[in-house]
């Protein structure tokens, strides 16, 4: 009994020290794209709903191809949420920031002068070269369809690829060539989408 009363003090310490892994910890990627202001504002109400997302890119994993197509992640590294979720908050942020619409919004704001975008992403990816050798590539394709909410006339159907080569293997470099990608789609929906607007 003596024992146990001496060592209790030694277990309910050794309790209290916090674990630590060997694993290296997840990095969370955020994106930050840089938005020109569009040369000129439309009088449109945009309406930005949730996004549709191809189902093996919509996790917080960062997609990442290989040889073959084969698909995988990159170790360790992920974005803040679900894809749909987070670039829906980056593209709405980013429309709103371009200066070319009234608004931008997630919710429907009435009827008059409002705009539906729909938009559908089926590829987000880095791919890497085969056997790993060389420099790896950034892939967005995107489809957007914009409605006029009044009538649900369908004025715009696009599709969007951008690729970014010879980016070197590192993270951070593709991430940041991700970002590059996400601005230029932000730049070009909004030249698109005021084009032929009031």
């Amino acid at each position: 009994m003596k024992l146990f009363a001496l060592l209790l003090p030694l277990l309910l310490t050794a309790c209290s020290v916090p674990l630590k892994s060997d694993l290296p910890g997840e990095q969370v990627y955020r994106l930050a794209p840089q938005v020109s202001v569009a040369p000129r504002r439309s009088a449109m109400h945009l309406y930005l709903p949730k996004l549709e997302v191809a189902p093996e890119l919509d996790n917080t994993r960062i997609a990442l191809v290989k040889a073959n197509f084969q698909q995988d992640f990159i170790a360790n590294s992920r974005w803040p949420d679900d894809l749909s979720v987070y670039l829906h908050g980056v593209l709405l942020d980013g429309l709103s920031r371009s200066g070319a619409f009234q608004s931008v919004s997630d919710q429907l704001l009435g009827k008059t002068g409002n705009y539906k975008l729909l938009l559908r992403v089926s590829r987000f990816q880095a791919e890497y070269p085969p056997q790993g050798q060389g420099s790896a590539a950034v892939v967005l394709g995107m489809e957007a369809i914009q409605v006029r909410v009044q009538d649900q006339q369908v004025l715009m159907q696009h599709r969007y690829d951008i690729r970014k080569d010879n980016i070197p293997l590192s993270t951070g470099k593709l991430v940041e060539a991700m970002n590059l990608a996400v601005s230029g789609i932000i730049q070009q929906l909004s030249l698109d989408l005021t084009a032929m607007q009031p």
